[in-house]
């Protein structure tokens, strides 16, 4: 029994030594990395400043100003847009808070939903809770009209195949045109 203890003391001391040894060598060898890698950038350091030397000075150096293409010249009255201050108050006023009550949070979420990953089933549902006529309706009129219900209406837009066309002219310009077009008929 105590040639077995004796051969596990000898076994674990010699465990020991190896690893004690490995180590050692192993941080010696990172350590000499670590040398080798500060020598090179040294030695690339004098490289490069030899090099720059017999070049001349202007090797590296960039361009020290930047010549402007064309003159400077003052924004003219039509790039800048211009808007009614009535009109943006009231734009503001239409614009939800974050204490909005909880309908308006309901139909909102209805305006994100997707409809043609719902059944049919369940549109006619949705429909009818938000005051849609559903019966007898197929899938593609329930979304249309679930579609038209939740889009917002803008005064003077008229609705399109991608949306709302939107004009973007003053309410003068577009009842003179009216008034053009309706002189010409």
């Amino acid at each position: 029994m105590a040639l077995l203890n004796d051969s596990v003391t000898v076994a674990i001391l010699l465990v020991m030594i190896f690893g004690s040894v490995s180590f050692y060598l192993y941080t010696r060898l990172v350590q000499n990395e670590k040398r080798v890698a500060l020598l090179e950038n040294l030695l690339l350091s004098l490289k490069m400043n030899t090099e720059a030397s017999f070049m001349g000075s202007d090797m590296f150096a960039g361009p020290e100003t930047v010549n402007p293409v064309s003159a400077p010249s003052p924004l003219q009255e039509e790039d800048v847009d211009t808007m009614d201050e009535e009109k943006y108050a009231e734009m503001l006023q239409g614009i939800p808070t974050a204490a909005t009550p909880a309908g308006e949070t309901a139909a909102k979420e209805n305006v994100n939903a997707n409809y043609e990953a719902m059944t049919l089933k369940e549109l006619q549902a949705l429909g009818r809770q938000s005051g849609v006529a559903v019966h007898g309706l197929k899938k593609k009129e329930i979304i249309d009209s679930l579609k038209r219900k939740n889009t917002p209406e803008l005064e003077g837009a008229e609705v399109g195949v991608q949306g709302f066309l939107v004009s973007l002219e003053s309410e003068e310009k577009a009842k003179e045109k009216e008034k053009e077009e309706k002189a010409d008929l």
